[in-house]
Parts: structure tokens; sequence; C-alpha cells
């Protein structure tokens, strides 16, 4: 079974939207540049809380001193904390074929290995859903699979005219 919402109209605004050429879609994915740049922000906050103690500060001053203990002890946690991130916090991998009508869901481990791969015909779903941008769907028992957000108008055009056709 499959469901759209009330105000899905297969002639209305959506007929103006570029579909995307090719029918693979690849809803959501591990961002290896955020990660990346997480990982350069850290180690720049580690250099800081090490480079602050290269700036003089005149002898006595304890209160500078402390100033700046404080703000490279603050440095070096956060940069440390942003250190360590890993590419299991994006969650699972979503496939859509949007030809085949078939969502996939790739299960990976912390080093990017595939744990499971399982893969759901869009027709034997129990609710396939697409509004306020977010794509929910649940098995044939009511289980939730999948709520994810779509933001990208074109890989929404390609979902509502997946739905729209199954719907028909």
């Amino acid at each position: 079974m499959t469901s759209l919402p009330d105000t899905f109209m297969p002639d209305g605004p959506l007929r103006h939207e570029r579909l995307i050429p090719q029918h693979y879609i690849e809803v959501a994915a591990p961002g290896r540049v955020r990660r990346n740049a997480i990982r350069v922000a850290g180690i720049s906050a580690l250099i800081a809380a090490a480079g602050l103690w290269l700036i003089p500060v005149v002898p006595g001053d304890g209160a500078m001193q402390l100033t700046k203990l404080a703000l490279s002890i603050a440095l070096a946690a956060g940069g440390a904390f942003l250190l360590p991130t890993r590419a299991s916090d994006a969650g699972p991998e979503v496939q859509i074929d949007t030809v085949a009508r078939c969502l996939t869901i790739v299960e990976k481990d912390a080093h990017g290995h595939t744990l499971s791969e399982t893969a759901y015909s869009v027709d034997t779903l129990g609710e396939l859903v697409l509004r306020d941008g977010l794509l929910t769907a649940r098995d044939g028992s009511g289980q939730p699979l999948i709520v994810l957000p779509v933001s990208d108008p074109s890989v929404e055009a390609a979902l509502r005219s997946m739905l729209g056709r199954g719907a028909r």
C-alpha cells in the first residue's frame, strides 16, 4: 500500500519541477567532508591551546596567567572532543531505485564495511509517505523502517513521481 498526502496533485505544481535524469537516488550517505572539517576544527583548537602560551605576559600578572590557563584548557578539551568523529554517526544509508521501485537500507560499521543490506519493494511496504519534507517508511506489520529528511527538490520530485505511479 502506498499513501500520499491529500495535497499531492499529479498535474499541479510539481509538473514544472525538473526531474533528475538518473533513476537511482541516494537519499542519505555519510559525509566525509563534514567529518574532515570537524577534525580540522579540533586540531586547530588544540594548536590554539598550545599557541596561546606563546603570547608574552607581564611578569607577576596572575589574572592574565589564570585567564590563559582557563582558555587553553577549554580549547584543548573542545579540540579533543571534536577529533574522534566516526562514519557511523550518520546512521544507515538509504538507497531508492525509482524504476525498480525498491528501497534498500545499508547498515555500515565504523570503518565503512557493510554489516547488512536489506531491500524492500515499495509496493509491499505497509506505508510510504512523503510529507513536510520527511520520507517515512513502515513495513507490512507497521514497524517503522526509516524517517528521513528530504531537502533536495529534485529528489523530492523524483520520489513523488515514483509514489504517484504506484497510487494510480
